[in-house]
């Protein structure tokens, strides 16, 4: 009876959470089609099915967190489904370990978070640069930054800091320095809306080079973020007042010397200049 293993959705993931299985044991599943949704710090996402067949045992239930490869389910190969039960057996066929309570702890994305901010600490050693620059014209800064960035750097795929109100996410605009400012600005949309809507693949929270954090989205003058480990820096623009903003560098100092991160400041600020 094949097993169906939780896959690694994200290329850091240890572990995921079974929000909502989407199949019954008894019931048929095709090849393909989704099975069950899986909660993790990065994007909750449906698992599809890698087999035809009927659920034969849910192994995992709702609301239990399991490292990745844990086997999760199991599909009968080409077993006949079983007739729906009425609503009454349905509700007593439930996996008792589901109704345990949650008990104090964060939810799993925000307890991941949390964990990334502590592994952030212990593995990078933290270096930060404030620079004030001129911003000329108006609007669209988030995308501005990004596209600069990316081009001083170069850093081709650029993480964008997302708030939702589950955690923080961080979607990936691609080739950012070979776009132009309304394509960039047209795939931050994009990449935000769907982040807060739970709608990202996992795919597009992978493989970033470097991360940007709008700070002064919120009107905060300026802020020192922790550099995500695994990338060379991330940058943090501050509140524009009076066309200048000050803008936070900060660096992995076993990846960037201060000279090396001071220099991509100023290229940034000299691409952010030209408007």
């Amino acid at each position: 009876m094949p097993d169906v293993l939780l896959p690694r959705l994200a290329d850091t993931l240890v572990e995921g959470t079974v929000a909502r299985w989407l199949k019954r044991p008894g019931e048929a599943v095709a090849e393909g089609e989704p099975l069950v949704e899986i909660e993790t710090d990065k994007v909750n996402s449906e698992v599809e099915s890698p087999f035809a067949g009927v659920l034969a045992e849910i192994v995992v239930p709702e609301g239990r967190t399991v490292p990745v490869g844990e086997v999760i389910a199991r599909i009968e190969a080409g077993g006949a489904a079983a007739p729906s039960p009425p609503p009454e057996a349905a509700a007593a066929a439930e996996p008792a370990a589901a109704a345990e309570p949650a008990g104090p702890g964060l939810a799993p994305m925000r307890r991941r978070i949390a964990e990334r901010v502590q592994e952030s600490r212990a593995l990078v050693v933290q270096g930060a640069l404030v620079l004030e620059m001129a911003v000329p014209g108006v609007g669209a800064w988030t995308a501005r930054f990004v596209r600069a960035l990316a081009v001083a750097g170069p850093y081709r795929h650029i993480g964008l800091a997302v708030e939702t109100g589950d955690g923080l996410l961080v979607p990936v605009v691609r080739d950012a320095g070979c776009q132009s400012l309304h394509e960039v600005e047209a795939a931050i949309s994009d990449l935000a809306e769907r982040a807060r809507a739970g709608r990202l693949a996992p795919a597009e929270v992978r493989g970033a080079d470097f991360t940007l954090t709008n700070v002064g989205g919120t009107g905060t003058a300026f802020a020192f973020p922790l550099v995500t480990a695994g990338q060379p820096g991330i940058l943090a623009p501050g509140a524009v007042a009076g066309g200048r903003c000050r803008v936070t560098l900060g660096y992995d100092r076993a990846r960037l010397s201060s000279d090396l991160a001071d220099a991509l400041l100023h290229r940034i600020a000299d691409e952010i200049g030209r408007g």
